[in-house]
């Protein structure tokens, strides 16, 4: 009876779906609609809610994201059909709409959220069914009652509320799911399993997952912010190989920046280079026309003006730089050790990549920062510019963060804190001096104020206004990235004497020769600014002198490439598709480096997104190995040992681009072979035995190949050294 059958719309976005748990192909039938869950669902969740009429047949709207009934012949009785539900974050099936209830419920009751589910498949026992009956819907609204007179009381009930505007319309009669925040386990007439329910953290969560089945530790953190009020904790993304990854790179790069100078190259840099510049050449500014031409100073002659081209830098120098060696044109170093490894920057709005191949090693003397790229090309006509050019210029509105490292909140606003960024060509980190864009309240009209950074804020706001979810229609989160720190300027209008201290007498890093400088605020205020503001890295003056071909009486100011990123950004608006594609965007926030420049390769190895041979399940178990190596643990299964990583092994996802050599072979150990001392030997006690694993003639000649062996005086006799690798 169709008048008796009233279809419920569920809560937008509260699943922890996974659409890619699917059978194989061709072993069952998926089934559409899935009428079976979508009327026992509704049925049993109408009564749980003490809302179901006499008579009255209830049927959702749709299954939660991600879910899909699929079902096939049972093998022993073909007339028998078996109906299975896919979609569970852990890849386990439902095999009833009973025992799906409970998981589905549960999702309704905390914004999709399953930390703290019950049923089956969540705990990993045999779960619990709810009674479908009136009696236990009585007790559960009654418990829900309970929970919500904590709110402030309005003047109609929740039963008796209008339908939200976000319920579609259907031609049976529609009911209105309520705004339930009471935990599943709180509703009266179930009897909760014994023990407490499984704590997981942020970052191991399956209640929101992406394509590759990582956990989104930051929706994940902000729920956890949602239902405590107060977090502070640290991000850890342990079942993430990208994260993982950057905990090995990350903290050797922080380190480095510390002692390396403002005006050396930096990895995910884009800088403008000449591919070819012979020693008996340098880039010098015509004192008539004022253009950047290349110099021969054995005849004396200006030879034109460069090729320019833009390139990322892929590989900075591993060797300690100066800022004279801008100067040294004939030094003997080599040029992979000194110089960056640079690769031409593809278009970003092109699927053709193959410009990024086309990498060249080039000394530091053919480098400059693209934020010069105005001056650098001064006279110089755009037919005549490198394609490069361009393609920097439509990636100058771009942003990316690095290494997110700690969440700390209040309800409903919260902060995440990174080690550094992105932002269009250059890379900051937290230490940084950088300059900032005129500040249009103070009616300035060039750059005078610098700041020292001291944190780096991906801030959230308002998130109790915003979906639950930023990827359906809702309103999305409020975010904005602020960078704090200790600001100072050039004007000395802006001094006031009560900010002065010795803690503030020093000029900043990299700031000292280019005059005098006046703090802002007082040594225990911080100043903020948001990320649209920041100009760039401050480089060391005489650094900019030799970029510039500055003459002495004229040296280099603040402002100098101020207009050229302002032109720069200005041009990427209309040019990254991106933005145009997205009315009134005007920049474009990525996750990582690669995917703000649209990058396939780097270095030569494809980017996670490209990488055709990614199997994340397979790292997180070499990931795994790694981990219990650390800890001095054997591994759960020794199918999991270094002998049997195969080919894209341990060694191929700490060094990608191996993964075609030979597979590490570990030596068999003496207590394997029974000859071990006691453990309670005075010669052994409390010392960890090594882990010595041998290599194959390929590797043993590869690493003599990029090693230099040190003769102690003991002659080998004309044998060749035997090559290990030992652990301990």
């Amino acid at each position: 009876m169709s008048h008796n059958r009233i279809i419920v719309p569920i809560r937008p976005g509260c699943s922890d779906g996974n659409h890619l748990h699917v059978p194989k192909q061709g072993t069952l039938t998926q089934v559409i609609p899935p009428t079976l869950y979508l009327e026992k669902t509704g049925d049993q969740w109408m009564e749980r809610r003490g809302h179901a009429q006499p008579g009255a047949k209830y049927v959702l709207d749709r299954l939660p994201d991600g879910y899909t009934m699929w079902q096939r012949p049972r093998p022993s009785d073909p007339k028998h059909i078996d109906k299975y539900l896919y979609g569970h974050p852990q890849s386990k099936l439902f095999d009833s709409p009973n025992r799906f209830y409970m998981h589905f419920e549960f999702l309704m009751n905390n914004n999709g959220s399953n930390i703290g589910c019950q049923c089956k498949l969540c705990s990993g026992g045999s779960g619990l069914l709810p009674r479908s009956t009136l009696s236990s819907a009585k007790a559960s609204t009654d418990g829900a009652n309970i929970a919500a007179s904590s709110r402030p009381s309005t003047s109609k009930s929740a039963a008796a509320a209008p339908a939200p505007s976000f319920y579609k319309q259907s031609a049976a009669p529609v009911i209105s799911a309520p705004m339930m925040n009471t935990p599943f386990a709180s509703t009266g007439s179930l009897t909760q399993s014994k023990g407490r329910p499984k704590l997981v953290s942020a970052g191991a969560g399956s209640s929101r997952v992406d394509e590759e089945g990582t956990p989104d530790v930051y929706r994940n953190l902000i729920d956890k912010l949602k239902q405590h009020q107060v977090v502070d904790e640290a991000i850890r993304e342990p079942l993430s190989p990208d994260w993982y990854a950057e905990q090995e790179i990350l903290p050797g790069l922080l380190q480095s920046l510390k002692t390396t100078g403002q005006w050396v190259p930096r990895t995910g840099d884009i800088v403008l280079y000449v591919r070819e510049l012979p020693k008996n050449l340098e880039i010098m500014r015509h004192e008539v026309t004022e253009e950047f031409q290349m110099y021969d100073e054995e005849s004396e002659e200006m030879l034109g003006s460069p090729l320019w081209e833009a390139g990322l830098v892929a590989e900075n120098p591993t060797e300690s730089s100066s800022i004279a060696d801008l100067h040294r044109g004939g030094n003997d170093r080599s040029v992979i050790y000194s110089g960056v490894r640079v690769e031409p920057l593809p278009d970003p709005n092109s699927e053709d990549k193959s410009l990024s191949k086309r990498h060249k090693h080039v000394s530091l003397r053919q480098t400059r920062p693209f934020v010069l790229w105005k001056e650098l090309l001064h006279n110089v006509s755009q037919d005549q510019w490198h394609p490069t050019i361009i393609n920097a210029l439509t990636v100058m509105s771009t942003l990316s963060l690095v290494g997110k490292f700690r969440f700390r909140g209040t309800w409903p606003d919260a902060n995440i804190f990174c080690h550094g960024l992105y932002i269009g060509s250059e890379m900051l980190a937290v230490g940084d001096t950088i300059r900032l864009l005129p500040n249009a309240f103070k009616k300035q009209t060039y750059c005078q104020e610098i700041l020292i950074i001291k944190s780096i804020r991906l801030r959230y706001s308002n998130l109790d206004k915003a979906s639950d979810n930023d990827y359906d229609d809702g309103r999305p989160y409020n975010s904005n990235v602020f960078i704090y720190g200790a600001g100072y300027s050039r004007d000395q209008s802006q001094l006031n004497k009560e900010y002065l201290s010795q803690d503030n007498a020093e000029p900043p890093k990299a700031a000292a020769e280019y005059g005098e400088w006046y703090p802002l605020h007082p040594t225990n205020k911080e100043l903020v600014v948001p990320y649209t503001r920041i100009l760039g890295r401050l480089y060391e003056r005489e650094a900019m002198a030799f970029w510039l071909n500055a003459e002495p009486g004229h040296p280099p100011t603040l402002d100098n490439g101020r207009e050229a990123l302002e032109e720069a950004r200005d041009f990427a608006h209309q040019r990254d598709r991106r933005m145009t594609q997205n009315p009134g965007t005007t920049w474009h926030w990525a996750d990582c480096r690669a995917e703000s420049l649209n990058l396939r390769t780097i270095n030569g190895l494809d980017v996670s997104k490209h990488d055709q041979e990614r199997d994340v399940r397979d790292m997180r178990k070499k990931m795994k190995v790694i981990e219990d190596m650390e800890n001095d643990k054997p591994p759960a299964n020794k199918s999991t040992g270094l002998a049997s990583l195969g080919s894209r092994g341990l060694r191929s996802f700490m060094a990608p681009g191996t993964g075609d050599q030979p597979a590490l072979t570990r030596e068999p150990s003496s207590s394997a072979s029974g000859t071990a001392s006691s453990s309670t030997s005075t010669s052994s006690a409390g010392k960890k035995r090594p882990n010595i694993i041998n290599l194959s003639d390929d590797d043993e000649d590869e690493i003599r190949e990029h090693t230099r062996i040190v003769d102690n005086g003991t002659s080998m006799g004309g044998k060749k050294y035997k090559v290990a690798v030992v652990i301990k």
